[in-house]
């Protein structure tokens, strides 16, 4: 799961990674932005930027190594303080397409403001941003969260869930600097949870015929100590397991599921929390019931307990098979390529493997849409290779 799900430092790192192979460069010395997150040299703020020094030295940089995305969006900003706007947006665009997040973020920001020689269109924005917000920019978190619930990009279909938009604020929240940014964000968490009481089930998510609907129940106190950060239904906040109270998330999660039976979102927690107790017993029967239920991170765990061969977990790959397509099915993006991989290593060899290729094929196209960084749309390129393969023999 880690290596599917990585932090947000991990995403920061693979988004700059090409632009911090190169060491500082005169461009760097001169062009610097005290906003760019990824800065290597004493930024320079834009006052006592000497213009004609600055594009000569990022020019040169760019003509020596053109993948340096970095020195790329350095030269767009000083291009653009000197009046060259169609050149300035143009190595602004390409910065970014190289994954540069500061490049991505300012990008969006010229369209959504309408300067000269930008696009118009609120969905390129919302792409950038998105990006951006992913790479872990801080601006571009909070920009796109406020973006989106003000509507800004309904036509657009929205690409981040209400789950990713929420961790979007988390980690925001964390590295958030003043009073002021703190106030916006509480504000912006707000209004994510208000609408989030409008609608039970996420719309990404289906659940199976006959279960109960998954996060039935108000945010309870089992979801403000117990919530899992990697749960995409999360209702509040997601706790690190080395940050849970486990006493008081016991009781909490034991008296939620008392009062809340049908809602496996509250039973899955208790789940959690009881196998961080050591109640490996328990923790199973309630990881199985939340699963059964139709909980799609239920099921995905409660597949890993049974590969691993887990105390109190049956030993039985095909299980984990039953669990983690149901999973995959539901719109678990670890699970979608757990699954695939799994298929590809022979490890449903004994078991029916209920998916077809076609459906596999389904399952990675979502996966690689949904990716949120460098090494997992590698991982799922790669599968998707495979698939490829496999189809071709």
């Amino acid at each position: 799961m880690k290596q599917l799900l990585s932090t947000i430092a991990m995403l920061a790192a693979a988004a700059v990674a090409g632009a911090r192979d190169y060491p500082a460069t005169e461009c760097d010395r001169r062009a610097a932005n005290p906003e760019d997150q990824d800065v290597i040299a004493p930024p320079v703020p834009r006052a006592r930027i000497d213009l004609p020094c600055a594009i000569a030295a990022c020019e040169a940089e760019v003509a020596l190594h053109p993948d340096n995305a970095r020195a790329r969006y350095q030269l767009a900003r000083v291009l653009a303080y000197a009046g060259a706007s169609d050149r300035a947006n143009a190595e602004m665009k390409r910065a970014a397409d190289d994954g540069y997040r500061q490049a991505q973020f300012v990008h969006g920001l010229l369209i959504d403001r309408h300067r000269p020689g930008a696009s118009a269109d609120p969905c390129v924005v919302e792409d950038y941003w998105l990006r951006s917000a992913r790479a872990g920019r801080q601006a571009a978190r909070v920009s796109y969260v406020r973006h989106a619930l003000n509507g800004r990009f309904d036509a657009c279909g929205v690409h981040a869930t209400p789950a990713e938009m929420r961790g979007f604020i988390d980690a925001a929240v964390a590295d958030s600097g003043d009073y002021y940014d703190r106030l916006l964000l509480a504000d912006l968490a707000a209004r994510l949870a208000a609408r989030a009481r409008r609608v039970a089930v996420p719309a990404q998510y289906t659940p199976p015929s006959g279960s109960p609907a998954a996060a039935v129940a108000a945010v309870t106190e089992c979801d403000r100590l117990a919530s899992h950060p990697e749960d995409p239904d999360r209702a509040a906040p997601g706790v690190p397991g080395a940050r849970v109270d486990v006493p008081a998330a016991v009781a909490a999660c034991a008296a939620d599921v008392a009062r809340h039976p049908a809602d496996p979102r509250q039973r899955y927690q208790y789940a959690r929390v009881l196998a961080y107790s050591g109640d490996s017993r328990r923790a199973t029967l309630e990881m199985q019931r939340a699963a059964d239920d139709g909980y799609r991170q239920a099921q995905f765990v409660y597949g890993l307990l049974a590969e691993r061969g887990r105390p109190d977990a049956p030993a039985d790959i095909c299980i984990a098979e039953k669990y983690w397509l149901a999973a995959a099915r539901a719109g678990r993006q670890a699970a979608r390529v757990i699954y695939a991989q799994r298929v590809f290593r022979g490890r449903f060899a004994s078991c029916r493997v209920e998916a077809s290729e076609a459906e596999i094929g389904r399952m990675l196209d979502t996966a690689a849409a949904e990716a949120r960084d460098f090494n997992e749309r590698l991982l799922i390129e790669d599968l998707q290779d495979r698939l490829a393969e496999r189809s071709a023999s």
